[in-house]
């Protein structure tokens, strides 16, 4: 597992001991990262390893939470959902111990080494659990989408195939040729929520992925990211939310032909009844 430490300066000799006894305790078990060099970017530093770290200690001693520095880290581990526990210096003060109310605080490494193992054991079957549940939910988007697609696709060709019976049925009489247009623009409508609701499932399944990704990286593998480099990179893999997409707007252009032809038909019937043309025809 991986921790991050956060200590005073002032109090380093006894905390680079108290490092020393978790590694021997954990038999090297534990990966330490702590941020020791003082830059305009340890902010970043300090956060990137947390991010990286299974858990955040705090090494408490006698003005500890005085820090500014300590206290940024101590916020930052709580705003990344971090958990946080505490482990007392030789010099740790009542006010420093204080300051870490709703936290677990060990008196010693070997204390908090048995903790640490044994809720890591816990947190990394919960996460599988995680995982699975995310990955599942996936693919109930992926079959809901299709579900979505199918129920679009049958809508707008069942609008389509009603106004050309309406059409044929009155042989296309001005009349009919325009209910055939309104019609025509309604499938044209529907395409447009179809897409919309393409692209809502895209952003969804993007959303779960990332989701999947941050857990993957937590048990400390890449099967998802490693098979869309692989698909992108080497296969040259469309993602379905794009292809469904061109699919869709090609019907829709198919839906847009439909219409200009009607509207040019109904316009040629209807300058052959106007006022105009029989008046010309009579003369």
């Amino acid at each position: 597992m991986k921790v991050f430490i956060c200590k005073r300066n002032i109090d380093r000799t006894k905390a680079d001991k108290l490092i020393q006894e978790l590694l021997t305790e954990s038999e090297n078990s534990i990966a330490v990262l702590t941020e020791t060099q003082h830059s305009e970017k340890w902010k970043e530093r300090v956060k990137r390893g947390m991010i990286e770290s299974d858990y955040v200690i705090f090494l408490i001693g006698e003005n500890t939470f005085e820090s500014d520095q300590i206290k940024w880290e101590y916020e930052q581990a709580r705003d990344l959902s971090k958990q946080i526990i505490g482990i007392k210096l030789s010099n740790a003060s009542e006010e420093s111990i204080q300051f870490c109310q709703g936290l677990q605080v060990f008196d010693n490494a070997k204390q908090a080494v048995a903790y640490l193992e044994k809720i890591f054991i816990a947190n990394t079957q919960l996460k599988i659990e995680q995982y699975k549940i995310m990955v599942n939910s996936t693919e109930k988007v992926t079959d809901q989408r299709m579900k979505v697609n199918n129920l679009f696709f049958t809508i707008t060709s069942s609008i389509l195939s009603v106004a050309l019976i309406l059409g044929k049925t009155y042989s296309f009489v001005p009349l009919s040729v325009l209910a055939m247009t309104i019609l025509t623009l309604l499938a044209l409508m529907t395409s447009y929520f179809w897409e919309k609701l393409v692209s809502s499932y895209g952003k969804l399944n993007e959303g779960k992925f990332k989701l999947i990704n941050r857990l993957e990286k937590e048990l400390r593998t890449n099967m998802f990211d490693d098979e869309w480099q692989i698909l992108l990179s080497e296969i040259k893999y469309e993602p379905n939310t794009k292809t469904e997409t061109k699919i869709i707007q090609r019907f829709r252009l198919f839906i847009y032909i439909c219409l200009a032809v009607e509207v040019i038909y109904l316009l040629c019937k209807l300058y052959e009844l106007s006022p105009i043309k029989l008046c010309i025809c009579n003369n």
